[in-house]
């Protein structure tokens, strides 16, 4: 399968700016001030790829914690965690952990084999990021769990930051490492600076073959090494010629 990446990006703004860039195949880090654009850029981005891209589900939005909306808005818990437990425990569509564990019912031993090690990759990987509070989760059968100090915790225990990166990783591991195109609107919000830090080499990690569009204000998302991948907003954008 040949690898799909976007190209080129030319977009119009709100009949007021255009917006040109060659994008790195790679990570694109998107930064500007406020009102200049960044999330309906991303939004634009999202209508090319949906429409270049043979298999939808090889793009994804991960939206501002801000900008979650509730999946029922009947329960008290917050869109944030409404939204995680879907990723985690959703087995009648998908996609979700547990629906991805499932799907080694029917498959080879050496697609059964795999699913295993990534999902243990991945509990390694959340717990590193966790260490540092205690906690640690495993998956055992078709259960989630979260362990503080050997206590069995709900997932709604949980701090915002640790649900935000569980959710935010989760959506990306859930793609199964395919071409992909993935658009995160300002991840730092909530996050603890140190993994700030680390989130682009981790989300590179965990999909190596997606090209990544991410907006942020925070310099930490771009510091550890990705500053040749920044793009400002006033360098790409001009004014509409309304004389044409």
């Amino acid at each position: 399968m040949n690898q799909f990446k976007i190209s080129e990006i030319n977009v119009n703004l709100w009949n007021k700016r255009n917006v040109s860039f060659v994008p790195h195949s790679d990570v694109n880090i998107i930064v500007g001030i406020n009102g200049s654009g960044k999330t309906t850029l991303l939004n634009e981005i999202e209508k090319i790829a949906r429409l270049r891209l043979e298999n939808e589900e090889s793009c994804i939005y991960i939206p501002s914690v801000d900008n979650l909306q509730a999946r029922d808005k009947r329960q008290k818990a917050t869109p944030l965690s409404q939204a995680l437990d879907a990723y985690i425990y959703d087995m009648k569509s998908g996609p979700s952990l547990m629906y991805y564990r499932m799907s080694m019912l029917d498959a080879s031993l050496s697609q059964q084999s795999r699913v295993r090690e990534r999902i243990h990759n991945f509990c390694s990987l959340i717990n590193s990021l966790f260490s540092d509070t205690g906690k640690h989760i495993e998956v055992e059968g078709n259960k989630f769990l979260i362990y503080s100090d050997g206590i069995l915790l709900p997932t709604d225990s949980l701090s915002s930051g640790e649900k935000q990166i569980l959710l935010t990783l989760l959506r990306v591991f859930l793609l199964d490492e395919r071409d992909s195109v993935i658009l995160i609107d300002e991840p730092e919000n909530s996050l603890d600076i140190s993994w700030q830090y680390k989130l682009v080499d981790i989300l590179v990690k965990l999909n190596p073959n997606a090209q990544y569009f991410i907006t942020t204000h925070s310099p930490s998302i771009f510091s550890d090494g990705w500053g040749n991948n920044i793009i400002y907003m006033e360098d790409v954008t001009t004014p509409t010629d309304k004389s044409l």
